[in-house]
């Protein structure tokens, strides 16, 4: 796809998948406004995300063009949008900003059957963009599909993610024909007129884990300083 066609994908995504602000406790991503998660603007800001209840309102007041930005520099940089093949490009985005761009990676290898270390290199470009784009993008949306009735939170976000899916492979393999591309949707719906329950972040194990180490150590190192304080003060008494 060119670098013409990337944002009227990205509009669209937010659009019909993940709308504005919004906390589910469900969601593993926390507080989350245009699909860009506390953890992603922490990283995009160079700050540390200590407390999602400290981030839901830097979170809140994010605006587009800052979501726009980390969409461009983050997950359109990892799965090499501009470079992949029209449809398989949203494909692997869309996987990607849902469930984190090395899983999304990591599964398009496996079906076009290269290394699987989930990063986009010139050998997994170029097998990616010479398999069938039909046979591809059915078969990584399929797979993802897989993968999210795994995950424990299935019950909760199934019916949104399903419809996500859904709507994400007519939307790709609408772009494999010679008409022109599917029209974008406004730059963002109410969310009645939104797919419910598409936006929350579909995270396996290792990205949960990897989530909650990041905030252990945290924690850690709040109650390592809590401690000198305290010791600090002691020693002060005496």
């Amino acid at each position: 796809m060119t670098v013409a066609d990337y944002q009227p994908f990205v509009e669209r995504m937010i659009g019909r998948y993940e709308g504005g602000y919004g906390w589910d406790k469900s969601d593993p991503g926390g507080p989350t406004k245009y699909g860009i998660t506390c953890y992603d603007l922490a990283e995009f800001m160079h700050e540390k995300m200590d407390s999602m209840a400290r981030w839901a309102p830097i979170v809140k007041a994010m605006t587009l063009a800052t979501a726009d930005e980390i969409y461009q520099q983050k997950y359109a940089v990892q799965c090499d949008f501009n470079d992949l093949m029209a449809g398989a490009d949203c494909t692997v985005f869309d996987f990607g900003v849902n469930s984190g761009s090395s899983r999304a990676i990591k599964y398009a290898q496996a079906i076009v059957g290269v290394a699987v270390d989930g990063i986009i290199g010139p050998i997994t470009l170029a097998a990616i963009n010479a398999y069938d784009p039909t046979q591809f993008i059915n078969s990584l949306c399929n797979n993802r599909l897989s993968f999210l009735k795994s995950l424990s939170t299935w019950s909760h976000f199934g019916k949104g993610w399903s419809a996500r899916v859904a709507d994400l492979r007519s939307y790709s393999l609408a772009l494999l024909q010679p008409a022109p591309l599917v029209a974008a949707a406004p730059r963002y719906q109410a969310k009645s007129h939104r797919i419910p329950r598409a936006f929350a972040k579909a995270y396996g194990d290792d990205e949960l884990q990897n989530l909650g180490a990041v905030r252990s150590q945290r924690r850690l190192a709040r109650r390592s300083t809590a401690h000198r304080k305290a010791m600090k003060s002691s020693a002060r008494r005496y």
